[in-house]
């Protein structure tokens, strides 16, 4: 399409010139153009020049809208690769976060829930160390009564 607007512009354009310089202007014979048969092959030669220029042209413009294709498609892939990605890292911080919160809970409970422990083994202590007052007896009493059987 471009070559064929180019070709008929240039021929306006050289029809023009060929008027101007050789003073004999084409003449229109029942509603067809008459040019000189050098101005024919002038054209025709102009026309494959410009073919020449354009066909490579067009071929890697073709090639580079291949390559474009191809690249915002790899592009777009790689788009939404990353936003899966940060969806699933989004999550991860999120359940990370809620786990944190979860420990941070934890500390604050496990001094409170040992301190309690403590209080009851003391107690225990206390407890059983009543226990062997009131039996008269030393928890390493059966032990050594034990040993002398």
């Amino acid at each position: 399409m471009f070559v064929r607007t180019v070709y008929a512009d240039v021929r306006t354009v050289f029809a023009r010139f060929t008027m101007e310089r050789s003073g004999r202007s084409i003449t229109n014979v029942e509603g067809q153009t008459e040019r000189p048969a050098w101005a024919d092959a002038y054209l025709a030669e102009l026309n494959e020049s410009i073919r020449a220029i354009v066909q490579p042209t067009h071929s890697l413009c073709m090639e580079l809208q291949c390559r474009l294709t191809g690249l915002e498609t790899k592009l777009a892939l790689t788009d939404r690769a990353i936003t899966e990605e940060l969806n699933i890292m989004r999550m991860e911080i999120i359940r990370i976060r809620e786990q944190l919160s979860q420990l941070s809970q934890s500390i604050h409970t496990v001094p409170v829930q040992l301190q309690t422990l403590v209080r009851r083994v003391d107690n225990m202590e206390e407890h059983l160390a009543h226990v062997r007052d009131a039996l008269g007896q030393d928890l390493d009493e059966p032990e050594a009564a034990r040993d002398l059987d």
